[in-house]
């Protein structure tokens, strides 16, 4: 998720900031503990034996999916000679640990704030750029789970499967056009390229059921 505002220009500042790794620290081990919680099955999923692993696989997961959304969006915004920073949203993080609980994450763990002055194509192309990559990590986990379910190493393909799966989640998520979301902003640039992700992570996410990979945990 990301957020713009068009405000006089700010020249970028190389590196994350103390207030910056500790927001992104805090977001990355809400939504593991979120995640591990609701493929675990929810409240019972915490004291079964297995709850450990999920958490490393979700760890491994939301670290790939959730770190490389929100690094991307600030690194295109400060192409564009803005101020960007990630900032936590405390009563998204709680609302994913609530609901995680009953099976399920909602996944707005924060947003990448921007100051600078943005074009509506610019505010779009920021947008578009986390959910994006989220589609290219979560296709290539993808074609390694397919290729490893069929060498009969079910546990390593159910690992990278989780991997893809967290991925399109999040990036699915987040192309919803709404409020804050970065579908809102995309569809308001380009009504095709917004059809052109949702089709991509869509896409995905149905082939990785009928291929196989995602039938262990969906």
């Amino acid at each position: 998720m990301r957020q713009g505002y068009t405000q006089i220009d700010f020249r970028t500042k190389k590196g994350l900031s103390d207030v910056e790794k500790r927001h992104l620290l805090i977001a990355l081990g809400v939504l593991t503990l979120a995640f591990a919680i609701s493929f675990s099955g929810g409240t019972a999923g915490i004291f079964s034996g297995y709850f450990p692993v999920f958490l490393l696989i979700s760890f491994i997961s939301v670290g790939t999916a959730f770190l490389f959304h929100e690094l991307a969006h600030r690194k295109m915004a400060r192409v564009y000679g803005c101020w960007a920073e990630f900032r936590m949203w405390r009563w998204g993080l709680m609302l994913a640990l609530l609901f995680s609980l009953f099976g399920f994450v909602f996944a707005a763990p924060g947003a990448v704030m921007i100051r600078g002055y943005i074009t509506r194509e610019q505010n779009g192309k920021i947008s578009a750029v986390g959910p994006a990559t989220n589609w290219v990590v979560g296709a290539g986990f993808l074609i390694g789970a397919y290729f490893t379910l069929i060498a009969g190493l079910d546990f390593l393909s159910f690992i990278l499967a989780f991997v893809a799966f967290v991925n399109l989640f999040i990036g699915g998520f987040n192309l919803l056009p709404l409020g804050p979301l970065d579908g809102r902003k995309i569809f308001a640039w380009s009504v095709m390229n917004y059809a052109i992700l949702v089709a991509l992570i869509v896409g995905t996410l149905a082939a990785g059921y009928l291929l196989g990979p995602f039938r262990g945990f969906l």
